[in-house]
């Protein structure tokens, strides 16, 4: 039944009344059967509102002899506000589209014949367990494959499993946290996407990181080592881009933006930090980990060559010494 007989006799369209939470999602629709009800948190109103910063009797929805529908402040303390407005009201004319505000609850009526979206089709999406548990075992692989080709001394088992252990670690609470945060925020946790996410984002820099020190050893191209935190910031920024768009699909452009400002920020800080230092100690960009000499590609400098070269930078470092500085010897001839 789409109609309800009013209180004079003439029949009207019923009228569904929606209570909205504070993140303006549908907590409850009351059917109204009459032409006035009354809200707040007292136990004898019509509909109780369970908000703290609702009054015990707060307001009164009726229906006038026009027809209209209009909110009535009862003179609670926090008053009536139209959504998107700041000053409060004593009476509010509720429009199709008008959202009021008692507290922090929104209220809003709904026509019964007023149309609905299309039914979304109901999508099972396979499983992200088994393809994230994937990405770990490659992940894992390909660590303990840069631990063995990095190793100098005699193995040993604890180089191997402490730093497995930390990725491990670190994985766990970092999904933990960011389906804590989409729990919150979007009603679903999504543990199983949360986790593909990180492995997949740790296995591509991770997979970066090997090709980059086995490159610049094999080829002697110490940037391709040296600018690895380039494309950790990188990597990280598209990591947090994935989880923000998983908990929301919503307003996009802002959260690219946001990540990407916080990786410029990070690169432009830690490129900074490294001219810095390497302007205050003079230590040249050198790479930090050693390969083996069977993948090296460019052929190694000739001692002959090797020795030249030093024996060049000597004899200018000697000439330097024994000149004096210039403008020294006429510094006091004015005096």
């Amino acid at each position: 039944m789409d109609e309800v007989k009013r209180a004079d006799g003439k029949r009207a369209d019923a009228i569904w009344l929606e209570i909205l939470g504070r993140h303006r999602d549908v907590v409850s629709r009351t059917r109204l059967a009459s032409d006035a009800v009354t809200l707040g948190r007292a136990y004898d109103n019509d509909i109780v509102l369970d908000d703290p910063h609702v009054a015990a009797h707060h307001l009164r929805i009726a229906r006038g002899d026009d027809g209209a529908w209009v909110a009535e402040d009862l003179g609670s303390v926090n008053g009536l506000v139209v959504e998107g407005e700041r000053a409060r009201r004593e009476r509010i004319v509720l429009g199709d589209a008008t959202t009021v505000l008692a507290g922090h609850t929104g209220l809003r009526l709904r026509h019964a014949g007023e149309a609905v979206p299309a039914e979304l089709p109901l999508v099972r999406s396979a499983p992200r367990w088994p393809l994230a548990i994937v990405c770990i075992v490659l992940l894992f692989a390909l660590e303990w494959l840069g631990l063995w080709l990095g190793e100098t001394g005699e193995p040993k088992l604890i180089r191997y499993l402490t730093p497995l252990a930390t990725i491990a670690i670190a994985i766990a609470v970092w999904t933990t946290l960011w389906s804590v945060v989409s729990r919150v925020f979007s009603g679903h946790a999504r543990f199983g996407l949360h986790l593909l996410i990180v492995a997949a984002g740790l296995l591509a820099f991770s997979l970066y990181d090997q090709f980059s020190d086995l490159g610049a050893f094999a080829l002697s191209w110490t940037r391709l080592s040296n600018t690895v935190y380039v494309a950790a910031w990188l990597a990280f920024a598209a990591v947090c881009f994935a989880h923000l768009r998983a908990i929301a699909n919503t307003k996009l452009p802002l959260k690219a933006a946001a990540v990407i400002a916080l990786a410029a920020l990070g690169i432009t800080m830690q490129s900074l930090k490294l001219s810095d230092w390497r302007a205050n100690s003079g230590q040249a960009a050198t790479l930090q980990k050693l390969e083996p000499p069977s993948i090296r590609i460019v052929s190694a400098q000739a001692e002959s060559a090797f020795f030249a070269t030093n024996d060049a930078l000597k004899a200018a470092l000697d000439k330097a010494r024994s000149e004096e500085p210039a403008g020294d010897g006429d510094s006091g001839s004015d005096d």
